[in-house]
């Protein structure tokens, strides 16, 4: 990481259009095996974030983004306000190098400024120990219903367990409630 690293975060509706070039070429290149969600000005993949936290070097180059957007999702019988969080890469050439670390500790400072409960996001087996480190729970008893998307718009009924991670942000941990997890809405 370089000490000319800028921060920002910016809402989606100041967002031009050379940034989300410059984001979806990122995000691109952090998920290879998903580059085809991220084309041309294509910054999303599902719902388009309320909040974004990016870093960019001098150039104006993207080497990291996060995405955040308040939402309900049903938990058990309750409907329940999250930070939906997603969207988060890091450039390869910076992977390991503790920006991840920075980004997600600037992604709860929005959370924060929020006022939302919880911070919420799914993400593979193999990315869960990199999100612990940071303070997010994994609750591998929960099962979760939602809609998957295609590139192509095409919605499919998906049922998941593992993977699904909670951030206490301004509730404690022990206010989750307990059930299963319906998605009322496409994820960031």
């Amino acid at each position: 990481m370089t000490d000319d690293t800028l921060w920002e975060v910016v809402e989606e509706s100041a967002l031009t259009l050379t940034d989300h070039e410059a984001i979806a070429a990122m995000l691109a290149q952090a998920f290879p095996d998903w580059s085809h969600w991220f084309v041309g000005s294509r910054s999303w993949s599902g719902m388009q974030p309320e909040r974004r936290v990016i870093a960019r070097d001098a150039d104006g180059v993207v080497l990291a983004h996060v995405g955040i957007r308040r939402m309900f999702i049903s938990v058990g019988s309750q409907d329940l306000l999250v930070g939906d969080t997603g969207l988060v890469g890091v450039t390869p050439r910076l992977q390991g190098t503790g920006m991840g670390r920075d980004l997600m500790e600037r992604a709860r400072s929005v959370l924060e400024g929020l006022a939302v409960p919880f911070g919420f996001l799914g993400t593979g087996e193999d990315r869960v120990p990199f999100y612990a480190k940071v303070g997010w729970r994994v609750f591998d008893e929960v099962v979760t219903d939602y809609t998957a998307f295609t590139a192509e718009g095409a919605g499919m009924p998906m049922t998941e367990q593992g993977g699904w991670m909670v951030l206490p942000v301004v509730a404690p941990l022990e206010d989750w409630p307990a059930g299963p997890v319906h998605l009322n809405a496409q994820q960031v």
